[in-house]
């Protein structure tokens, strides 16, 4: 195959320049995996942190986001007594029509949020275009929603849904069991 010295020793020094390669290639490669923390990347959220919330009837091309975060504590991961996680929520809806377009009563947007079963509803607060209402949430499955009230100060909403979105968990959902589909017999 190889029929002089001088064949070798050529074949056997490009060898070593292409492992020569190959190890530089690696140490590029190392710092790369230690500089991508540096740059703030784990710092971006999955989609599963993002609920993207729809307008609803003559609002329906609203669009916004809720945002959901891990709340702090002291102990690593917050959690409630009964188990459930606890997230801080920042909900962002940057355009807005004027509350009064979904009727000439309606004085203010609230953001709500619900079981899945609307068995328990909390007010997050008002919204006001282009800031963030803040709040935190310890459901499971949830749903965001946005309403045009009369006032602020009411326990469960009475005007027009103007924006919904639902949590994460709420997409793993079995239908089968649900009330609607096993012949109305709750489980």
């Amino acid at each position: 195959f190889l029929d002089t010295p001088v064949e070798s020793a050529y074949v056997y020094n490009r060898g070593f320049r292409l492992f020569k390669l190959i190890e530089s290639m690696k140490s590029v490669f190392r710092a790369a995996l230690v500089a991508l923390p540096l740059l703030g990347l784990p710092t971006l959220r999955p989609d599963l942190y993002k609920i993207p919330l729809e307008g609803t009837g003559p609002g329906s091309r609203l669009a916004g986001t809720a945002f959901l975060s891990p709340a702090r504590s002291p102990f690593g991961i917050a959690m409630t007594p009964d188990g459930f996680f606890v997230f801080d929520i920042a909900i962002d809806v940057p355009v807005l029509p004027p509350v009064s377009a979904f009727g000439a009563e309606y004085k203010t947007y609230m953001v709500w949020l619900a079981t899945a079963d609307l068995d328990r509803i909390k007010r997050l607060g008002p919204l006001t275009p282009g800031t963030r209402t803040r709040g935190t949430v310890a459901m499971n499955k949830f749903l965001v929603v946005i309403t045009a009230e009369l006032t602020p100060n009411g326990e469960k909403w009475a005007g027009p849904i103007v924006m919904r979105g639902r949590s994460p968990s709420g997409y793993l959902t079995n239908f089968s069991g649900h009330q609607t589909f096993n012949g109305g017999v709750p489980q």
